[in-house]
């Protein structure tokens, strides 16, 4: 499975189906593998002493065809579940990984128990593909074949497989296998590869299994549940938080050079294999988000079954297992219900999962992931629910409807973080809503790589308020240049976050709607009324500091320049300070407002420069300023303060545009 075989075996046309098995025990399911593969999937020592299956099972069925003079690798594979009721934990981590489904019924014994447990698992996960093999029809007449057959199909009429045909067979004699083979067959040809869950989706690949092999490392296998997979990818393993390059790939016998969503692949990671679990993921490192609560809806089989507050259950997701408690978040008609667990573990919308009694006796029944973003506070509120709502739709339509009904705004990063969607698949849905009416706003901020989207009417009704406030504040306080953004926030009381408020202020800075001078803000119309002794000492200060350039003098120099006493020079400093004439930098050095807009042009400029992308010194800052050290130090602490500059030891780095934060 190394990266050289991989291209050299890869083929251009690579199909695979892959099936898990389910029914009763004893109902013929590895027999009816075996006798299509080849292969024996009881491979533990016990499973063979005791004749049934225990743990899971592994199989392929490779189809050699050619289409359009192009060789086509197709490969069916087999996922063998043991049907004992001891071993249901083992059944619902195979048939939790993958899409379609061979249920297996004998025909001397008809429907059991776990047959009808088995069934209502795969309708749970909303398996609708499938095919029932009816087996030992050796042991049976016609009739009895007749009449199970009728009994089975009453069976499905209410599940998601009633659809389904069913293939009488007989594993001994052999009777009916080349039918059902070819239907197989048929099938997987004419199975399409799911785009959306390759092009929409980062890559999501399921473990069940590991083993390490001489020479080449540890393979897990296991299925890609979205996405597309390369040899040479990054990812990250859920387990040990440890990044991973993927060595090699295998389909069936094929190594290949990429998987696609759906198929069960093997693969050759550079990670120790006892540090692997059944049910660890491969991520995208981007896409970890581990968590310990979601919102979901779910289904139980009995509808008269009530939620014990102080019980503990069973979940079953992906190929993992986990206790839980569940919590039902509202009354009819539409239930959500809140699933929390003691143990982080991965999870994304649209995750399909199964719920067990406390003794793990009994299917009691199953939902989906609708958000793993669970709000610390009012989680069963009425905003809370019609959120919920909202996020139980595709992709577009959820999008609109949060838009519609979020005041706070929509966090892109969440949304897509949620639902696992990659860039492509994002910026084309924000395309899709942009063409059909630009009912909304994109507001950046500052801790987000992806903007939120605010409805255009919130966004005008804050918009409106804001430059309300700021007219007023202007009326009251003609003297200075304008209003901080903690005290304007405290003004408007904005509900929000201090970011998605930050994030509209920029928005209508941008639009000059507002300006900022220093860290004031203001409208752009706004002209400060001077007392009569402030306009005399800028007429006399202004030209020194002019002068002075990027090293004003100290409050001390200018009273013995300026011939003004250190009281009443103070008094003054502090009063045009407020203005947003000037700029108080440390406690004994003022600045011109364009003057820290130079010193902020030069930090910028310096972290461009800076090829290594790490940052500057104190020292570098001074080399390029001209300016003595302490100065430096001081002009730096004040770009901390007010959010220009980030110092990390003896490393700044800068926060954000200078555009953010100054303004001439």
């Amino acid at each position: 499975m190394t990266e050289t075989t991989t291209q050299a075996g890869h083929n251009t046309n690579q199909r695979s189906l892959i099936i898990a098995t389910a029914g009763h025990v004893d109902h013929g399911k590895s027999s009816l593998v075996n006798k299509i593969t080849g292969t024996n999937t009881d491979t533990l020592r016990e499973e063979k002493e005791r004749g049934l299956s225990i743990n899971l099972g592994y199989a392929y069925y490779n189809l050699p065809a050619t289409e359009n003079d192009v060789t086509s690798g197709y490969v069916i594979g087999f996922v063998d579940v043991p049907g004992h009721a001891d071993f249901i934990n083992n059944m619902l981590a195979g048939v939790g990984t993958v899409d379609y489904a061979l249920l297996v019924i004998a025909a001397d014994d008809g429907i059991m128990p776990q047959t009808r447990e088995h069934l209502s698992i795969l309708d749970l996960l909303g398996i609708s593909k499938g095919v029932i093999a009816l087996t030992k029809t050796d042991k049976c007449n016609a009739q009895q074949i007749t009449e199970v057959s009728g009994e089975i199909t009453e069976l499905l009429s209410s599940t998601c497989l009633k659809k389904a045909p069913i293939f009488p067979v007989s594993s001994l004699t052999g009777e009916g296998l080349d039918t059902l083979l070819e239907f197989l067959q048929n099938t997987l040809r004419e199975t399409k590869s799911d785009e959306a869950l390759q092009q929409n989706h980062n890559p999501r690949f399921l473990i069940d299994r590991s083993f390490s092999v001489k020479g080449i490392g540890t393979v897990v296998t296991g299925s890609l549940r979205s996405g597309k997979l390369h040899v040479g990818d990054s990812m990250l393993h859920s387990g040990t938080q440890q990044k991973t390059k993927i060595r090699g790939l295998r389909l069936g016998t094929a190594n290949i050079r990429d998987a696609l969503a759906g198929q069960r692949a093997a693969a050759n990671i550079g990670i120790d294999q006892n540090s692997i679990t059944r049910g660890d993921w491969l991520l995208a490192p981007e896409q970890y988000v581990p968590v310990q609560r979601f919102d979901a809806k779910i289904r139980f089989i009995s509808p008269d079954f009530k939620l014990r507050s102080s019980a503990q259950y069973h979940l079953y997701i992906g190929a993992a297992h986990h206790i839980v408690s569940i919590r039902c978040l509202n009354v009819e008609p539409e239930k959500f219900f809140q699933v929390a667990s003691h143990q982080p573990f991965i999870a994304y919308h649209g995750d399909k999962f199964i719920i067990r009694d406390p003794s793990s006796q009994l299917t009691l029944g199953g939902g989906k992931v609708i958000d793993i973003f669970v709000p610390r506070r009012k989680r069963n509120s009425d905003e809370r629910l019609n959120l919920l709502r909202a996020q139980n739709n595709p992709h577009s339509q959820a999008l609109i409807e949060l838009i519609n009904m979020s005041p706070m705004g929509v966090p892109l990063e969440q949304f897509s973080l949620n639902r696992n969607l990659t860039k492509i698949a994002l910026d084309k849905i924000i395309k899709q809503l942009r063409a059909s009416e630009s009912f909304f706003v994109e507001l950046q901020q500052n801790n987000q790589q992806l903007p939120s989207l605010l409805k255009l009417d919130f966004y005008l009704r804050y918009k409106e308020f804001i430059v309300a406030q700021i007219d007023i504040y202007h009326h009251n306080h003609s003297s200075k240049q304008g209003i901080s953004e903690a005290n304007l926030s405290k003004t408007v009381d904005f509900s929000g976050s201090h970011l998605l408020f930050h994030a509209i202020l920029k928005k209508l800075i941008l639009d000059e709607v507002l300006r900022k001078t220093g860290t004031l803000l203001h409208l752009p119309s706004h002209e400060i009324e001077l007392s009569k002794d402030e306009k005399e000492f800028l007429a006399k200060i202004r030209p020194l500091l002019i002068q002075a350039g990027t090293i004003p003098p100290r409050t001390r120099e200018l009273a013995d320049i300026t011939g003004i006493s250190l009281k009443t020079l103070e008094r003054i400093l502090k009063e045009i300070t407020v203005s947003g004439s000037l700029i108080k930098v440390a406690e004994n050095r003022h600045f011109l407002p364009e003057t820290i807009m130079e010193l902020a042009e030069l930090t910028e400029q310096l972290t461009e420069d800076n090829l290594n992308q790490e940052g500057f010194s104190v020292i570098q800052f001074r080399d390029a300023s001209h300016i003595g050290r302490n100065l430096c130090i001081e002009i730096l602490e004040y770009f901390d303060r007010i959010g220009f500059t980030r110092r990390d030891g003896n490393t700044r780095y800068v926060r954000t545009e200078k555009k953010n934060i100054f303004s001439r």
